[in-house]
């Protein structure tokens, strides 16, 4: 028979096995609950990026650089200038772990086949709630922990020129400044239909490398329930059927644009998103890794961390906005 140190080593090794075998299966569960996350992992901007240091560095194009093209004619000279039209952002990493703790007393409880199997089952899915759970709130808190990752709140910001972004200051680089809408005073049955078709308009102004039209449209779920209200009176959105729309979260869609509710999104906002523009980027190195198991030092549990280092990155604001105060609904 084994003995309870056995066991342990077994746990060990049964539960680390069981993470890294179905640790993909658990990389798309945590994203697809979310319907930010979801979409980002459908356009394929869930990237790998090897970080240069503590940050994730990229080059935004903040001007054009066909400064020397020119409809021409026989003879014609062509300019050699040289225009400066990129910049570097640099976004800081962040961290996210959760420790697994194993506690003595269970393991010695769950000695059987098929107690094992359940115990080590039930330990890998409560792991993958509780980061499930901290990616999704965190994605829409504000400033809530200089340690957390980057809202997008403070990336798509209701106050697009105070602060800085990437190592930026927003109020003196007009390519960090984001489009907003305030409906203070805004009647919503009234004005909202057409506050929403500027800022989508807005948004598709600017011309880059990829989609130009905001293909997203986040917000709360009493604000989803009104423009569903429109939708009903005016018929003015179509239905979308998507794994998002299985997890309850929405079924409308607004110039080919897939609009959803969030029940952790920010009251009186509606963003509008490019997804061709966002990125969460992480460590290759440290996506949802699992470390060694370990004995606590002054008792017989047992623990390890599992750790993912990430962050989400805008590439540029000018194609993304929020409308924002959006109050009453007379």
């Amino acid at each position: 028979m084994a003995t309870i140190n056995e066991r342990q080593m077994l746990y060990d090794s049964l539960t680390t096995s069981t993470w890294f075998d179905v640790r993909a299966g658990i990389i798309d569960q945590v994203f697809q609950i979310t319907p930010m996350y979801d979409k980002l992992v459908e356009s394929g901007r869930i990237r790998s990026r090897v970080p240069d240091g503590t940050h994730f560095e990229i080059s935004i194009r903040y001007d054009r650089q066909d400064q020397n093209t020119q409809w021409f004619g026989r003879g014609a000279k062509f300019g050699r200038a040289e225009k400066e039209s990129l910049t570097r952002l640099f976004y800081q990493t962040k961290n996210l772990g959760t420790s697994i703790v194993r506690f003595w007393d269970d393991d010695r409880k769950n000695r059987g086949d098929a107690q094992i199997i359940n115990y080590v089952e039930e330990i890998v899915e409560n792991t993958r709630i509780s980061l499930q759970d901290s990616l999704a709130t965190d994605l829409w808190v504000e400033d809530s922990d200089p340690l957390s990752i980057t809202a997008l709140p403070t990336l798509i910001s209701t106050t697009p020129t105070t602060g800085s972004v990437g190592g930026q200051t927003r109020s003196s680089n007009p390519y960090l400044v984001n489009q907003t809408t305030d409906m203070t005073s805004d009647s919503v049955a009234a004005l909202l239909l057409d506050r929403m078709r500027t800022m989508y308009n807005d948004c598709s102004l600017m011309k880059f490398g990829g989609r130009r039209t905001p293909n997203l449209i986040i917000t709360t779920q009493t604000i989803y329930e009104t423009l569903e209200g429109l939708a009903e009176d005016l018929r003015v959105f179509d239905t979308n059927k998507t794994q998002r729309y299985s997890f309850g979260m929405g079924d409308l869609m607004y110039k080919g644009a897939e609009i959803f509710w969030d029940p952790e999104y920010p009251a009186g906002n509606m963003y509008f998103l490019n997804t061709d523009t966002l990125e969460l980027a992480y460590d290759p190195s440290a996506w949802f890794w699992m470390n060694k198991w370990k004995e606590d030092a002054d008792g017989l549990d047992r623990t390890t961390q599992v750790v993912a280092v990430c962050q989400l990155l805008c590439t540029n604001f000018l194609k993304n906005g929020v409308i924002f105060n959006i109050g009453d609904t007379a």
